[in-house]
């Protein structure tokens, strides 16, 4: 089979396109021809070396949708059951410490296989997994966002912070989102935006519409200090604001927050893993993603671009445009 691998990390250069062998299965696994795999950031940073727990050599690629071709039973006998599925998954330690998704198979227990939504077709599915597995972790296994809450996400408009406005909105609450710019953007309708045009902004604009003090929940899904400590200004005092954040764009890590405000208002910060959730968690997460998609009540990506596996310029340009930000279309390899 075709795969992109790399045996060192450091460098996008280190990624080639190779043939090898299809994986073989143990039993209780199912092997899925991935049709599409979806580019995350992490993917990025695993082949650069930021990642230090990346072992190599490695197949990158978190995310895919594909359809099932081979399952074995728990008793290692071949078994019909799931063939021919259109299945969908993402998360765990798959492009990190096993081999990922930039092939065209790979290997899923057959208790952590997910159905794909019906509604949408290969690549757009594959595109989202681990977006919308990380905003859902975010949004309800974190912060606990519930009917009433005011929520402000810092990044509205990237993978994760888009669907956790939507899981948000569902939820009941009332979002703010921020903006770089609001220039060439129309937010979806459920989002009250915030432009990021002065230092202030956020504050600002939280005061302008009445809801000082009345912040409960702040996503930061872009990890930059001068909003992060804007937003948290904005925050409920009484002790029940919850704060979670997934990112941070400095080399060292390390950025400054206002700890004196932080914690005048007792507010609690965590931190957002994509792999708290073990397989089965994951599953009945895109289970249940799947099924509110299919019924209209979340709306998948409207665009995705297509990148074939054997074009490496094009491979190497969505790996760094993710890592930039540069584009808000999100990419899929396919193998």
């Amino acid at each position: 089979m075709q795969a992109l691998k790399f045996e060192k990390t450091g460098s996008l250069d280190n990624l080639s396109l190779v043939n090898i062998d299809k994986p073989t299965l143990r039993p209780g696994e199912a092997l899925v021809r991935v049709r599409a795999a979806g580019v995350n950031g992490s993917d990025t940073a695993g082949v650069m070396g930021i990642l230090p727990f990346v072992t190599t050599p490695r197949i990158p690629g978190r995310d895919f949708s594909g359809e099932v071709v081979e399952v074995l039973d728990e008793s290692g006998a071949s078994s019909q059951q799931w063939i021919g599925a259109e299945v969908w998954g993402t998360g765990g330690n798959r492009g990190f410490s096993s081999d990922g998704t930039f092939s065209q198979y790979v290997v899923v227990p057959i208790d952590a296989l997910s159905r794909k939504p019906a509604t949408l077709d290969h690549s757009k599915a594959g595109s989202m997994t681990l977006p919308w597995l990380c905003a859902w972790i975010t949004v309800d296994t974190l912060a606990n966002v519930k009917e009433g809450d005011n929520v402000i996400i810092i990044g509205a408009r990237g993978g994760i912070g888009s669907a956790a406005a939507q899981l948000c909105k569902e939820r009941g609450a009332r979002v703010f989102g921020t903006y770089t710019s609001l220039a060439k953007v129309t937010p979806p309708s459920y989002i009250t935006p915030i432009e990021l045009s002065s230092k202030g902004a956020i504050r600002e604009a939280i005061a302008k519409a009445g809801f000082q003090n009345k912040i409960d929940v702040l996503l930061d899904c872009a990890g930059y200090d001068q909003p992060f400590n804007d937003a948290v200004f904005t925050m409920t005092p009484e002790g029940t604001g919850r704060v979670v954040i997934m990112a941070v764009h400095t080399k060292d890590g390390l950025f400054p927050v206002d700890l004196r405000t932080f914690y005048t208002k007792a507010l609690t910060l965590k931190g957002m893993k994509s792999g708290i959730l073990g397989p089965l968690e994951v599953k009945k997460v895109l289970d249940e993603l799947a099924s509110k998609i299919d019924s209209g009540l979340l709306e998948g990506p409207k665009e995705v671009k297509e990148v074939d596996i054997t074009n490496m310029d094009a491979v190497k340009g969505a790996l760094q445009e993710i890592l930039t930000r540069a584009s808000h279309v999100r990419s899929v390899i396919v193998p």
